[in-house]
């Protein structure tokens, strides 16, 4: 009884599949025949269909885009090998900025309304004092004087 009941299970679910079907959702469309020819539109919202990429796969699309193989986006830049580091963070009294080979940087601290709260030069590993500043938190985007390079880091005021 126990291997039929399996057995029967097993065929039962062998038959059903998932599949993709056209379907239109939208507040407004029609579809208009002329003999052979057949128009439907939506208006302002999504088609969805079943389409295939170059490799063959099923994909959803829609009718207002082909399908697309989707990437993930990054806002890490390989290439830009910056090197600076800022520390400590949090922080209480002063900051420092180090870079491997750089010994000028160009500093300047926002607040996190975009207000500018300090631009300076500064030196390699010197102690950029930050107690006139109110806890909070601050960005701090340091360029390096010879290279000209731009990163802006997030510090945390106590």
């Amino acid at each position: 009884m126990r291997y039929f009941t399996f057995l029967f299970l097993l065929l039962g679910l062998s038959g059903y599949g998932q599949s993709i079907s056209k379907q239109v959702i939208g507040p407004a469309g029609a579809t208009f025949e002329n003999g052979n020819n057949k128009l439907s539109y939506t208006a302002g919202e999504l088609a969805v269909g079943a389409m295939t990429s170059e490799d063959g796969s099923i994909q959803l699309g829609n009718g207002y885009y082909p399908s697309l193989d989707l990437t993930i986006l990054t806002t890490q830049t390989p290439q830009l090998q910056l090197q600076v580091k800022v520390f400590p963070n949090p922080v209480a009294e002063a900051i420092f900025i180090t870079h491997p080979t750089e010994q000028l940087f160009e500093v300047r601290i926002t607040d996190i309304s975009g207000k500018q709260m300090l631009q300076t030069q500064h030196q390699k590993e010197q102690p950029l004092s930050v107690q006139t500043l109110t806890t909070g938190t601050y960005f701090v985007t340091v360029t390096t004087k010879e290279s000209k390079q731009t990163n802006t880091y997030k510090i945390i005021k106590q």
